[in-house]
């Protein structure tokens, strides 16, 4: 059995408080107090609900998975870069509430925690070796392609707020901030890192086929809670390339999973 130590611990305790907080959200809308980010009350209880799923299915993971395996290194990695976008832009949007410190503190704790896991894999030299029928250029591809039209998508509404109109910014825009600055970037290297058949680049393609699948399902239940409330989509047309790009991603990922390990794969 793998000994526990203050890594397992810090992450095992990151997930039940982030399942604690999304809990108490979407039960308790009234724990978020006014704010200048235009996001409703209603797209945040999908946010919580989404934030929840995640949380509770990374505490099965965290406690019943074998950490020594690569593809549960993976999968916490995926997780964990969940809750820091989440909490990262809870902390610098101006989503305030009762826990805003919680808030905090769980984006501090997820970014180190990633730095942790990534310099595990490092210094055991433990990267996942992928079979000979692995879908490399079809993830890179898919990489390429959804943060192309992600980006178009998201510098088209900051060009014509900033450029066009010259309106103000509220802290909405932090998750525009985290996607074209980090998120994006990351997911365009890891698609030419993993193209190069690099062993980073294997790695990063997992991580980052969970990242797009946990977040974007999160856009989709904003918009869906904001609908029952009051009646109409904010964007029904992200939500469908949305969904189709979650599709796409979760397909990608069963086979990605099915086809790398962390031993040197036998002869097909």
């Amino acid at each position: 059995m793998r000994k526990k130590d203050a890594k397992y611990y810090l992450t095992l305790g990151t997930a039940i408080l982030a399942l604690f907080l999304a809990l108490s959200g979407f039960v308790f809308q009234n724990i978020y107090t006014p704010r200048i980010n235009r996001i409703t009350a209603y797209e945040l209880m999908g946010q919580d609900i989404v934030t929840a799923a995640v949380s509770a299915i990374f505490i099965g993971i965290i406690l019943f998975k074998d950490y020594r395996e690569i593809k549960t290194k993976i999968t916490w990695l995926g997780c964990l870069l969940y809750f820091f976008y989440i909490y990262a832009y809870f902390a610098f949007g101006g989503i305030s509430s009762v826990f805003y410190l919680l808030y905090i503190a769980i984006a501090g704790s997820t970014f180190f925690l990633i730095v942790f896991v990534l310099a595990d894999i490092a210094k055991n030299n433990q990267f996942p070796k992928a079979a000979e029928n692995y879908p490399r250029k079809w993830i890179s591809g898919f990489f390429f392609a959804s943060i192309s039209i992600m980006t178009i998508i998201e510098i088209r509404e900051l060009v014509s707020k900033t450029m066009l109109l010259k309106e103000p910014l509220n802290p909405f825009y932090v998750f525009y901030v985290l996607d074209l600055a980090i998120v994006f970037p990351m997911i365009v290297i890891a698609g030419v890192l993993n193209l190069k058949k690099t062993d980073w680049g294997t790695l990063f393609s997992g991580v980052a086929l969970l990242k797009i699948v946990t977040i974007l399902p999160a856009v989709i239940f904003n918009d869906i809670f904001h609908q029952l409330y009051t009646g109409f989509f904010l964007d029904l047309s992200f939500d469908i390339i949305a969904l189709v790009i979650t599709a796409i991603a979760a397909i990608l990922l069963v086979l990605y999973m099915k086809r790398v390990d962390d031993r040197i794969p036998l002869p097909l």
